[in-house]
């Protein structure tokens, strides 16, 4: 499974265990397969990240499968008609649906464990990922290993690991997709860009706020930082990724007249906009016609609470559409034809607010959306504290763990953002390094700043989505970018190290003066 030979595997097994460097290198000198990167780096991180698993494990944390979540189809529907159920689905991005279908084909007696199996699989990828961005931006190889081992511990990052969420998911594959960008540059081949650009695509699928314009401008940044012989070569390497999200767009705008990834968009920005008015003001506004009739319903209300303003007649053409509930679980529906139209008018409703009270709702972004998306990232949920909470089960093995750490790192100096107080300060220096590392003739730190300022984007990006266009869950969201959060602050922390030694290694000016070096 790892790509050794038997024998391979038998030299590895009689090497002394206990040797010291000396007989290591001479083994080294006379095994050349030990020098592989596979087996030097690789192999101890899968041992080492398989050590703390099963620690875990050991510790009675369990994986936590619902398939109850608003983003999901009925499972029997995605069982029985996988490809019809995508294909009709409009009200989130299909990615995670088209997962739980192909695990319930493969494995419907055992969905936990095939599931946990894959989300285990992405914790492993972003332990890797997460160790190669580290160095790619200049950190030593024990440097980057230790704070990835910290990463993978932390009680974020392992409860959203044994939770079936997509949040995981998306975070390892935008760490994976840093490091492919950096290779994807020293490369140039057309190979390398579509490794790059597939995974953004994938990413796309998964999560809307990596919407079809944040792709277009994953594409503009490795024209404008490619080197010129190989534009085309990205381009090549592009053009297939770029056809598989296009056609999720294509295909809701055909069927269901909505260009995106989702039709929720409206519905998401009510959380930041009419859902947070005082209910007086809004139930006035609402009987003075300034806003829809829907604005006065949660956002998180199954279909059948809109009924009484629609008309009794209302038929919809697509398969599974007219359901009220999704048969196997009792739930409500999120994929009912009527939030089409519900949520072109809760995007109106919003965009009304905005303009009306653009004070106000810039209020909420930076007075509770923002200070909640660097809040801890494990109370996430709206239910949280309650038997209800996703992560009821994990934090009876780990809530021990869970609230030293939030003492440690968010209650410090300002509660709940704590440490990530500072973390402008590490954008800024981001943001000067990368500048003036594009601008240096010197090709490998080109690269590590380039590498730096896809970092910087998606941070950027997503924090600046999160907090405009949605609210309540925005500390989960911050997990799709919590590895590049860690890899800003780590290079700036490892800058600030390298420059104080320079300037403690100074030799004193009196000594200068006089010539004495």
């Amino acid at each position: 499974m790892l790509g050794l030979g038997q024998s391979t595997v038998s030299a590895l097994v009689r090497l002394p265990v206990g040797w010291g460097a000396r007989h290591w290198k001479a083994a080294v000198a006379r095994q050349p397969w030990l020098e592989q990167r596979l087996v030097c780096v690789h192999l101890p991180m899968l041992l080492l990240f398989a050590c703390t698993r099963g620690a875990i494990r050991a510790a009675g944390l369990s994986f936590k499968l619902d398939l109850d979540w608003m983003y999901l189809s009925d499972p029997l529907q995605l069982e029985q008609h996988l490809l019809e159920t995508i294909y009709y689905f409009h009200a989130f991005a299909p990615g995670t649906n088209l997962l739980t279908g192909v695990l319930l084909k493969l494995a419907p007696q055992h969905l936990t464990e095939a599931a946990a199996a894959v989300f285990c699989a992405s914790g492993y990828l972003l332990f890797v990922s997460l160790f190669e961005l580290l160095k790619g931006l200049g950190l030593s190889g024990w440097a980057a290993l230790v704070l990835t081992l910290v990463f993978s511990v932390l009680p974020q990052s392992i409860y959203l690991e044994n939770v079936y969420l997509y949040t995981h998911l998306c975070a390892s594959l935008l760490c994976a997709a840093a490091v492919l960008f950096q290779r994807a540059l020293r490369l140039g081949s057309s190979r390398s860009w579509l490794w790059f650009f597939l995974v953004c695509a994938v990413l796309g699928w998964l999560y809307t706020t990596f919407h079809l314009f944040w792709f277009v401008g994953m594409v503009l940044g490795g024209l404008v930082l490619a080197a010129p012989g190989s534009r085309r070569r990205l381009l090549t390497g592009a053009l297939a990724p770029t056809l598989l999200l296009l056609a999720l767009y294509v295909k809701n705008f055909a069927v269901f007249g909505v260009f995106g990834a989702t039709s929720w968009g409206g519905a998401n920005l009510t959380l930041a906009t009419t859902q947070s008015m005082p209910r007086g003001l809004r139930d006035q506004w609402i009987q003075e016609g300034k806003l829809s009739r829907y604005a006065g319903i949660s956002v998180f209300a199954p279909p059948d609470r809109y009924l009484r303003l629609l008309p009794r007649n209302l038929h919809f053409p697509w398969p599974g559409s007219n359901d009220l509930y999704r048969p196997s679980l009792h739930d409500g529906n999120y994929n009912h034809g009527l939030f089409l139209e519900v949520n072109r008018q809760r995007r109106e409703d919003s965009v009304y607010y905005i303009k009306a009270r653009p004070l106000e709702y810039l209020g909420t972004v930076l007075g509770k959306n923002l200070p909640g998306l660097l809040s801890s990232t494990t109370h996430w949920h709206p239910r949280d504290g309650t038997v209800e909470s996703p992560h009821y089960q994990h934090r009876q093995v780990l809530g021990g763990y869970e609230r030293t750490y939030d003492l440690l790192v968010h209650r410090f100096p300002f509660p709940p953002v704590g440490l990530y107080v500072f973390l402008p300060l590490f954008w800024l220096w981001a943001l000067r390094e990368t500048w003036r590392g594009l601008r240096s003739s010197d090709l490998a730190r080109k690269h590590r700043a380039a590498l730096l300022g896809f970092c910087l984007f998606q941070l950027t990006f997503v924090i600046s989505a999160s907090c405009l266009f949605s609210s309540l869950e925005s500390a989960r969201y911050r997990y799709a970018v919590e590895p590049c959060i860690w890899a800003v602050v780590a290079a700036g922390l490892h800058a600030g190290v390298a420059w104080l030694s320079r300037w403690r290694a100074r030799p004193p000016a009196a000594e200068v003066a006089t010539g004495s070096i």
